[in-house]
């Protein structure tokens, strides 16, 4: 429960139509996908929640917040457990009212944003004036300045547009205590067209690897990157998803690739990085195309070109011939088939098409994701996919496209992100408590590949990996207690560690973790021997 006093100060922040603690209000920010393991998905219900709707209503809720002895978590656009509250005492700070594209600027490529711009809304505007933006994996629904600034974000079109973290540009942050810190160029009232300077960068702090995800404050407003688009304003498309139809553009091409095996297929995936072709591009399983091609195999790489004129399209297309026979490979041309291609365009573009992963009825999860080069990533999305088919076998997960890896290239093509996604029965208690054991095989998977094991967000996982991620945690600490003396951000998602039971886990496999955790772990803030 709140107290009266805090409550009324919240309510002055934000006006009292702006403001409940309505248990039957509070119970529908509780509820979250990927809340936890438990199939109810409930998380904590928060005390109260605020929609502001300036960044000087959200000054005065963090401020509330510290003067009462109450903790903030932001809330953009809400796709998933990272926004909800991860324990009690929590204000539910909902910036849906923050909805504003504050600015499009065409000359310096940038767009200004608040937290409850989705990503679709930004690329319809932006393509609009020839201009287009950075979309993630989880589709168009989500916010980019939350992936930019405090959460994660690779996709599809990361061959041309790299990944949220490096698209961020100039940010309006209010930290924990209330205060406003503004990055980059704007902090010198020059405008929103860099992100560092002057002095030393403060990004790193800002997000990391994976972002603070409300645990260092609230960005109200950032800018970020956006790119070239070369086709029409409006792409013209009929249905949704896999009914939909879109007019596809004069500049454009689009192949699917299919090599022999995975040596030739991360040689591949380097020869296009290296030739800078491509507007979109990920691996998928090929069953999921309605295409007939002999030689078709698991090494399916699908590509996307927007020629900027009929030249450039003529080049991209030729390199990627030449490069498809360098490695052994079969192209399929979608022109033979042009349906196909007008249902994937805009999913593609768009990123619309991850959105069946939610299907009713089911629950899906990624085994956790990993970033890392080529050829480490193909070996492991093969690894994965041999763990979640052993557990289809078994009934603990269900049956779906054992060989199905969310892979996709960035940093021209030298870096790839890599999540193999499966589907759980959420009435099922078996399937539920098997989470654990799907996960200790991932981490092994990683760590007998390269001692650079992925990144999590959970809790239990931040317990066994900091010591062999450079103990990431202490100096994560470290930073939140000089931003946040008062302890008024929700650090759950950020800071928090909790204990991994190993209690159910096979012996084996256990011996076999603490082995590679033993080898690779840091010892007083220094890196294992370079033997290791």
């Amino acid at each position: 429960m709140i107290e009266d006093a805090a409550y009324r100060r919240l309510e002055e922040c934000v006006g009292a139509e702006n403001a409940s603690r309505e248990p039957a209000v509070l119970d529908t920010y509780a509820w979250q996908p990927f809340a936890n393991e438990d199939p109810a998905k409930w998380m904590t219900r928060p005390v109260a929640v605020v929609l502001p709707a300036s960044t000087e209503e959200v000054q005065g809720v963090v401020k509330a917040c510290n003067e009462h002895g109450l903790k903030f978590k932001a809330f953009s656009t809400g796709w998933g457990a990272w926004s909800g509250p991860s324990e009690e005492n929590i204000v539910q700070v909902d910036l849906r009212r923050m909805n504003r594209i504050v600015e499009i600027d065409e000359k310096n490529m940038l767009a200004v944003i608040e937290p409850y711009v989705c990503a679709g809304q930004l690329q319809a505007e932006a393509m609009k004036v020839g201009l287009n933006t950075h979309i993630h994996g989880s589709g168009p629904n989500t916010s980019p300045l939350a992936s930019a600034t405090s959460a994660f974000g690779v996709g599809n079109d990361g061959i041309y547009m790299s990944y949220s973290a490096r698209n961020v540009l100039s940010v309006e942050w209010v930290l924990p205590d209330g205060e406003v810190l503004k990055l980059g160029s704007l902090g010198s009232g020059l405008g929103w067209f860099v992100g560092d300077g002057p002095g030393p960068s403060l990004r790193g702090i800002l997000r990391g690897s994976a972002g603070a995800l409300s645990g260092l404050g609230i960005i109200t407003r950032c800018a970020v990157k956006l790119f070239n688009w070369p086709g029409p304003p409006v792409v013209e498309t009929s249905g949704i998803l896999i009914n939909a139809q879109s007019k596809i553009p004069e500049n454009t091409k689009a192949f699917s690739c299919f090599f022999p095996n995975k040596e030739e297929f991360s040689n591949a995936v380097y020869k296009i990085g290296d030739a800078e072709i491509g507007y979109n591009a990920l691996r998928m399983n090929p069953n999921a195309i309605p295409i007939a091609v002999e030689g078709k195999t698991k090494y399916h790489y699908l590509i996307i070109f927007q020629g900027t004129s009929k030249g450039d399209l003529a080049y991209q297309v030729k390199a990627l011939k030449e490069i498809v026979g360098q490695c052994k490979g079969v192209l399929f041309d979608y022109d033979s088939q042009p349906e196909v291609l007008a249902m994937l365009y805009m999913n593609l573009i768009r990123s619309t098409l991850w959105a069946l992963a939610f299907k009713r009825g089911g629950s899906f999860h990624t085994m956790i994701g990993r970033n890392e080069t080529i050829d480490l990533q193909t070996d492991f999305a093969d690894a994965l996919a041999d763990i979640k088919k052993e557990y289809m076998e078994k009934n603990l997960i269900l049956d779906f496209e054992a060989d199905n890896p969310y892979y996709v290239s960035y940093e021209n093509g030298t870096w790839a992100h890599v999540e193999v996604i499966f589907q759980y029965d959420p009435r099922n208690l078996a399937q539920i408590q098997n989470m654990k054991n799907v996960a200790v095989d991932n981490l092994l998977v990683a760590l007998e590949r390269s001692s650079e094991p992925m990144f999590s967000y959970e809790p239990p996982f931040r317990r066994i990996m900091s010591p062999v991620c450079g103990d990431f945690s202490h100096w994560q600490s470290r930073i939140s207690e000089e931003l946040d003396p008062n302890r008024a951000a929700d650090t759950g998602r950020y800071l928090r560690e909790e204990d991994f039971d190993l209690s159910d886990v096979p012996k084996e496999k256990v011996d076999k973790l603490n082995a590679l955790f033993e080898k690779y772990k840091w010892v007083d803030g220094h890196p294992p021997d370079e033997g290791a």
